[in-house]
């Protein structure tokens, strides 16, 4: 009988083409990877036996309930365009379920041991992951696992009001050049310029759950005052003389018990928001209007994809 976590999980049906050895394992890891974060994989080394109706088990792929995991090799796309072997059966049966409109996305293609990129003609100009970089697989399995759970990577901003039917023609220029929007960055890592002196020095990085707004103001020359006053906002520590992700370690372990930190050209802040996750914000300029005529900060940040408050090797992708 199914547990409640298998009923409830989404199901993909792993389709691919049998070749080298280390092509079935490397499709076997990626399976077993998915289950254990949750989702329901079938895969014919699990799901089959001898004496097993292999055909049957293919029709699954069928099932609209169950969306497919393409591994299209160089070996999938040939035995898919010629419908020959196992590939060709669930081509044939997974194409009319499409053309009946059911969910145009049921399909997700992954490229691996594909360097020309290629496609199947079934699955037309399909959006794919590439899982042929090794080095980026951290990445592109993050994004993987949250299209499979049906979660956005970067969430769509809400819509807002059309500024020509809320304001007078001559109330919308100056509405638009200082409108809060403009001191934004969705990107999970990024470089900033900021004139903290605008926006009540407040600077919003990340989306959705990842959203962090920053909260600045003057300190004096070289250093600039951090705040953990915005509502999205839980706690802000300094981290003194680092310059990149993996140098901070373990973000929870300073100390954030004060509203406030003075960050200075060199240091780090790292910030945690009230869904739990960490950002990293590395100050590598801070001028004010005494010194430069003009008040600025600039700086880099990183927002680790995951809810951790490890920084380094489990931080993947940092900043440049």
């Amino acid at each position: 009988m199914a547990s409640t976590a298998e009923v409830n999980a989404p199901r993909v049906f792993v389709s691919y083409s049998w070749g080298p050895a280390d092509h079935q394992s490397w499709v076997l890891a990626l399976a077993t990877r998915l289950r254990s974060n949750g989702i329901d994989a079938v895969l014919d080394r699990w799901d089959t036996e001898l004496g097993s109706d292999l055909s049957l088990f293919m029709e699954r792929a069928a099932d609209p309930g169950c969306r497919v995991l393409a591994i299209v090799s160089t070996q999938y796309v040939q035995k898919a365009d010629a419908a020959e072997g196992g590939v060709g059966y669930e081509r044939r049966v997974i194409t009319p379920s499409l053309m009946k409109g059911l969910r145009e996305n049921r399909i997700v293609p992954i490229l691996r041991n594909n360097p020309e990129k290629e496609l199947p003609r079934f699955l037309g100009a399909a959006k794919y992951i590439d899982f042929d970089d090794d080095e980026r697989f951290e990445e592109n399995y993050l994004e993987l696992l949250h299209e499979l759970h049906g979660l956005q990577a970067t969430p769509k901003p809400p819509l807002g009001t059309n500024p020509f039917t809320t304001l007078t023609a001559r109330e919308i220029a100056p509405a638009l050049r200082h409108d809060p929007a403009r001191y934004v960055m969705p990107e999970l890592k990024g470089e900033v310029v900021f004139d903290y002196t605008n926006n009540d020095g407040r600077f919003r990085i990340g989306a959705g759950e990842r959203t962090f707004t920053l909260a600045f103001s003057e300190a004096g020359r070289g250093s600039i005052y951090i705040y953990h006053d915005p509502v999205d906002i839980k706690t802000v520590a300094l981290v003194p003389e680092v310059n990149d992700p993996a140098d901070i370690g373990d973000a929870s372990a300073y100390d954030a018990s004060s509203r406030a930190r003075t960050i200075k050209v060199g240091d780090a802040a790292v910030l945690r928001n009230q869904q739990d996750y960490w950002a990293a914000v590395f100050v590598d300029e801070v001028h004010t209007r005494e010194g430069s005529g003009e008040a600025a900060i600039k700086f880099r940040y990183f927002i680790p994809p995951m809810v951790t408050a490890l920084f380094g090797p489990q931080s993947e992708d940092p900043p440049d």
